[in-house]
């Protein structure tokens, strides 16, 4: 008896033609906005230093930076900007005015959760630099390009496993696996982590007016002492749990990552997926990039 093995597809999507449907979808910018920009070989490129200078800050979650109302005044509308590394976000916009898209596996708490309304737009109208992209022609990789003013007009999707495999680079993955494992991660990482591989015990305790006592009409006393009870033991697990939890994520290596994200969605512990975070161009502020330029060039920050 003949048996057919089936063969395992390992059919990669080209990342330079393929991009997520949803930045297919975006209008373009008009074209009396494109105009503005000026070619890669006129346009001016700042380095790292002159951005942190020049706006200050730090970084909220991976490549948005936040600066609080408690630093003082701040030259952005919003209080946030985009520092991108193009060699781990493949479908970062192609050229200025153009939309893309980056990637993130968890999401921190948005900046206006904890300033209020003096945090700004932190998802609107924010301005995106990028470094290492293909469109400049900078010979220095690390200096960053003005692509412009960018804005969340779409809440983030996340990639199935297909996706997880045929559009997202192994050295993207590589990229993710070190950063979520590191030892200096954000705190809001780790409980972000514990979250998904280690959900918090939920409350399935007693609780007031739900009868405990047998008869008809429940007893104060019995019901108030069985709902003590199990909020107690509730409490013990809950200290159980945040020590259990705390001690695997402080373990968790870039191997446990890799393999989280080829595991199914379904297992226990479920496996880790990657989001994207659509970034549509809603303007290219030539006012904005000329202050830049002229900031960079009386910095000592130059570079």
């Amino acid at each position: 008896m003949n048996h057919l093995r089936a063969k395992v597809s390992t059919h990669k999507i080209e990342h330079g033609t393929w991009k997520p449907l949803a930045i297919r979808r975006f209008e373009p910018l008009s074209v009396k906005n494109l105009s503005r920009i000026p070619p890669s070989t006129k346009t001016v490129t700042f380095t790292w230093d002159f951005l942190r200078s020049a706006f200050g800050g730090s970084q909220w979650s991976p490549g948005l930076y936040y600066i609080p109302p408690s630093h003082g005044p701040c030259i952005l509308p919003g209080r946030t900007y985009y520092a991108l590394d193009a060699t781990y976000e493949p479908y970062l916009p192609e050229q200025p005015g153009a939309h893309g898209a980056k990637l993130t596996a968890f999401f921190n708490i948005n900046p206006g959760d904890v300033d209020g309304d003096d945090a700004g737009a932190a998802y609107s109208d924010v301005p995106l630099f990028i470094c290492a992209s293909p469109y400049s022609t900078e010979k220095n990789t690390r200096k960053y390009t003005y692509f412009g003013t960018y804005s969340q007009t779409r809440w983030s999707d996340k990639l199935d496993y297909d996706h997880m495999v045929e559009v997202v680079p192994n050295k993207v993955k590589m990229y993710w696996a070190e950063h979520l494992s590191e030892t200096g991660r954000p705190e809001w990482v780790t409980e972000a982590l514990k979250k998904h591989f280690w959900p918090k015990p939920e409350y399935a305790g007693a609780t007031f007016g739900n009868g405990v006592s047998t008869g008809s009409v429940p007893n104060e006393d019995d019901e108030r002492s069985k709902v003590l009870e199990d909020v107690e033991a509730y409490v013990n697990e809950l200290k159980s749990w945040e020590k259990e939890s705390s001690m695997k994520a402080k373990l968790l290596k870039k191997e446990n990552i890799l393999k989280a994200f080829e595991r199914e969605d379904i297992a226990d512990p479920p496996g880790l997926r990657l989001w994207w975070e659509y970034l549509q161009c809603v303007g290219w502020d030539d006012k904005f990039y000329t202050m830049l330029a002229n900031m960079q060039r009386d910095s000592p920050h130059k570079g």
